[in-house]
């Protein structure tokens, strides 16, 4: 694929701009970061959290390069892939120049920008839905068998990646069975095998989840939990709307540039075919309809970070809808693209260099020496310190995550006893119901963390951490 010149300039430096970034500001990974090269080192087909994925692809790339920052930039590649498959898609659809406008100006979302350094599920779904979009228009249109197999991989590692990316698949199966193009494409039997094919690289997460009693899905449940909390069935109605006002604000930016560019520019008639203007609902639109209808018929909050990849089809969806004419505003689209960039990234530099979080000012290998993490094979308690310990700790001890043997499964729990366990908590309420849990956890050390920002601000962290003593002698 022959990519515009301006398009492969912005592209290059949005990777090399949000790849140094986090590494000079911020060399301690973020928290879901350090997680997911946890969930790597583990193995496992599955986390206490989500399917394995993440901690795969963390696996890799930590092997290759040995350095936990490169997961900044692994980051990047899967927001890099995500514009590429975006750009695809509005080819599809769209002239070159509305393309690139409608990719790029996702650099103005913040899931697209400021939230980037931290890898996580989230920031892989960016990339593996647009994919998985983009070969199955191909694979309803022409029904070749390798676009079909090419959207059975990227239906397979969506699930594989998070489950509310069943969410993408789902709209995707409605296309089939609600349009005329769609249920022409039942006729063939090339679906049905790709969806056996994509069911095939789940399968051992399924399996997985079976032999594991589907302990994750309790977290995902208790994660939406909490809208039933609120009075009268408010939560009905409160929540959705929160929901979708995260995502408009997050969008702002984007959403504001297109539509103020558009008032002042030539209006055109709609030309995208109604069609493909059916399968752009359905693949871009439909997907945050069914979240905020969950939302709103069952009275759970839905957490914003979940609708990250939904706003994939933003630029495409206004330009089919409201159409006008770029000749003239072509540059000053793409000058605001590149505004965003340098608004978000001045965003995250002040945040970086300005906030007085423990989270972001902690010295990880200073406290991993602190507690004499690298002489314990085990770990335990909060998941920022533990998976920190276990990221930069030469040993990567093994961590038990918050305590539980119930939801970490893969630990020994009787090597634990033999060895001992280092625990570490940012929370006296939470190292104290350690406590309660293991009566041989005694009291905790202290680890003093002060922070202080450029403008002065003094800021006081307590840390604390403990030693379960082994039976080995």
């Amino acid at each position: 694929m022959k990519i515009n010149k301006n398009f492969s300039i912005f592209l290059i430096s949005h990777l090399i701009i949000w790849s140094i970034l986090p590494i000079i500001l911020r060399p301690n990974l973020p928290m879901d970061s350090s997680e997911a090269l946890i969930w790597g080192f583990i193995g496992e087909w599955g986390t206490n959290k989500h399917p394995p994925l993440s901690g795969f692809f963390a696996d890799i790339i930590y092997s290759l390069t040995t350095y936990p920052s490169s997961l900044y930039v692994l980051s990047q590649l899967f927001v890099i892939g995500g514009f590429i498959y975006i750009y695809k898609l509005a080819k599809l659809f769209l002239s070159e120049d509305k393309s690139i406008i409608a990719t790029l100006i996702l650099e103005g979302v913040a899931y697209y920008s400021l939230i980037t350094p931290e890898y996580n599920v989230n920031i892989i779904a960016l990339m593996l839905w647009p994919a998985a979009t983009y070969y199955f228009y191909l694979a309803t249109r022409k029904d070749n068998l390798l676009d079909w197999l090419l959207f059975a991989l990227f239906a397979g590692l969506n699930i594989l990646n998070k489950y509310v990316s069943g969410i993408l698949l789902l709209c995707l199966v409605c296309y089939l069975l609600f349009t005329q193009e769609g249920r022409h494409c039942l006729r063939s039997w090339k679906p049905y095998f790709a969806a056996v094919i994509a069911l095939s690289f789940v399968a051992p997460h399924l399996l997985w989840l079976h032999e594991h009693n589907y302990f994750v899905i309790d977290y995902f449940l208790g994660r939406s939990g909490g809208g039933k909390t609120l009075p009268y069935g408010l939560s009905h109605i409160v929540y959705p709307i929160k929901f979708l006002a995260s995502q408009l604000m997050t969008s702002s930016f984007a959403i504001l540039s297109l539509l103020i560019t558009r008032h002042f520019s030539p209006k055109q008639e709609i030309i995208v075919a109604k069609s493909d203007r059916l399968f752009i609902f359905y693949s871009g639109i439909l997907p945050i309809l069914i979240m905020t209808s969950i939302s709103m018929l069952m009275g759970i909050k839905l957490k914003s970070m979940w609708g990250s990849p939904v706003m994939y089809m933003l630029g495409i969806s206004v330009f089919t809808w409201l159409p006008f004419d770029i000749n003239k505003s072509f540059k000053p689209l793409l000058k605001t693209c590149w505004v965003a960039l340098i608004i978000f990234a001045t965003a995250f530099t002040l945040q970086v260099v300005l906030t007085t979080s423990a989270k972001f000012k902690i010295n990880a290998d200073d406290f991993t020496k602190h507690v004499k993490a690298e002489n314990f094979a085990y770990v335990g308690g909060s998941v920022w310190l533990a998976s920190s310990i276990g990221t930069y700790a030469h040993n990567h001890p093994q961590i038990l995550f918050l305590m539980s043997p119930e939801t970490n499964p893969w630990i020994d729990m009787k090597d634990v006893k033999r060895k001992g366990i280092l625990v570490v908590e940012e929370d006296l309420y939470n190292y104290q119901k350690y406590q309660e849990k293991f009566v041989n956890l005694p009291n905790p050390s202290v680890y003093d963390l002060t922070v202080k920002s450029p403008l002065g601000k003094i800021r006081q962290h307590k840390l604390y951490y403990g030693v379960i003593a082994g039976e080995q002698k």
